[in-house]
């Protein structure tokens, strides 16, 4: 247990590294720490098992190969592990690759933690759709968040504020148009940056739609995962 809260304090690095998982698995560690990292992999290991890892810190340095155990899972997305029996020349390696990376972020070290991550809410009452975008969200470097509609998308946010929100129009519970009225009224959420991202747009919701600020609006049939992300960070760079 202390071991573990001792992990949780420590400084992530975002990343992109390729991992071999027992020898047979490909994934990508997208944050590491001295003490373990999360790895996006769509193969479901169960929390608590252990697993031997392989990757590099570096071209042309000898990969590190150590044992790990799984921490925690977030579902079709990845696990966080946690290194366990690594060389105490490993432990420096990472210690040093953390610490040279952080210090050369250009925008300092602060930007290069995971915590730096944008977060973005994706609102959508297909779990088709929602698993496809916060798998590629996550993968390129986002914390992406789940709701099925907008009343769960309101409880997701007074638990986290998230910087843009992927919103499908046609929903039960509470539909896309509602969930915006509520969204604009409230103070600290009116600033939000939405992307309306739907199926099919009735002429009626296009005109409620219109009065609201949103940063645009998007075809599922015609908007590829990649074409989405793009769009995302453009919106948020801009």
């Amino acid at each position: 247990m202390e071991a573990d809260a001792k992990n949780r304090r420590q400084i992530r690095l975002l990343v992109k590294k390729e991992v071999l998982i027992n020898n047979a698995v490909k994934g990508y560690a997208l944050d590491i720490s001295e003490g373990g990292m999360f790895i996006y992999t769509q193969i479901p290991f169960p929390r608590g098992r252990l697993i031997d890892l392989c990757f590099t810190l570096a071209e042309g340095l000898a990969p590190l190969k150590p044992q790990a155990r799984v921490q925690f899972v977030q579902e079709g997305v990845g696990v966080g592990v946690v290194f366990i029996n690594t060389s105490q020349v490993d432990k420096e390696r990472l210690k040093r690759f953390i610490e040279e990376n952080l210090e050369a972020h250009p925008l300092g070290p602060e930007a290069a933690a995971v915590d730096a991550r944008k977060k973005i809410l994706i609102v959508d009452d297909s779990p088709a759709a929602r698993a496809t975008y916060k798998n590629k969200l996550a993968l390129m470097g986002f914390v992406a968040r789940e709701a099925s509609n907008g009343l769960e998308a309101i409880k997701a946010m007074e638990k986290e504020m998230p910087d843009l929100i992927l919103l499908d129009l046609q929903m039960e519970v509470m539909d896309g148009v509602k969930f915006m009225q509520i969204l604009r009224t409230g103070e600290k959420w009116k600033n939000i940056k939405v992307i309306v991202l739907s199926g099919r747009i009735t002429s009626q919701e296009a005109e409620k739609i219109s009065a609201f600020t949103v940063s645009d609006i998007l075809p599922k049939m015609t908007t590829t995962p990649n074409k989405l992300v793009e769009r995302v960070r453009q919106i948020l760079e801009g």
